[in-house]
């Protein structure tokens, strides 16, 4: 049985709030004790594996600026208020990729760092893909590429390092699917 002892958040403080996140710190009591804990508060956000009809995952190369590099990921965003994870999935593929879903899954639900990010991440897969067009926000600089899965998977595991998310959810894709050689 696990013992949780009392905690009680007695006060949060923003000590920066930017376009996408805002960093906190918090102070909790616990036993007659204090301590402070440094939060980055981004909410919910979504990453998506598009199937296409014949098997590929559509999946993105994207410049991030926080690493100064290109990265392989599958489609992903934050959650706008007032927008249901679907809603963002099904936005974000449009923008992103420029497919609509006809049918989204919910694969799991996770905490992508609870050691200082309050962040969860819905991720789903996404069949019966319709082409709709791209309608990228003007910061994405983003190329399409389209892979089996298992290539997929293996491409993300030979880089030096890899998206968390994107194997994460490729990962669960291919649990979902029930075909690992797909």
């Amino acid at each position: 049985m696990l013992l949780q002892r009392s905690i009680q958040l007695l006060e949060e403080r923003v000590l920066f709030k930017g376009r996408r996140l805002i960093l906190a710190e918090r102070v909790y009591s616990s036993d007659g004790a204090k301590f402070k804990a440094e939060v980055v508060k981004f909410g919910e956000a979504v990453a998506i594996v598009p199937v296409k009809r014949d098997g590929k995952i559509v999946l993105i190369n994207q410049f991030r600026g926080s690493l100064n590099r290109w990265i392989l990921e599958v489609p992903a965003g934050k959650v706008n208020p007032n927008e249901s994870p679907e809603e963002t999935a099904r936005r974000e593929l449009i923008e992103e990729i420029g497919y609509s879903p006809g049918r989204l899954t919910r694969l799991a639900s996770v905490y992508m760092s609870p050691g200082y990010s309050d962040e969860i991440l819905h991720i789903f897969l996404a069949e019966d893909l319709a082409y709709v067009g791209v309608e990228r926000e003007k910061d994405e600089i983003i190329e399409t590429i389209e892979l089996k899965l298992e290539e997929a998977i293996n491409r993300c595991l030979s880089e030096k390092v890899a998206d968390s998310k994107t194997l994460s959810a490729l990962f669960l894709a291919q649990k979902y699917l029930g075909n690992p050689n797909s």
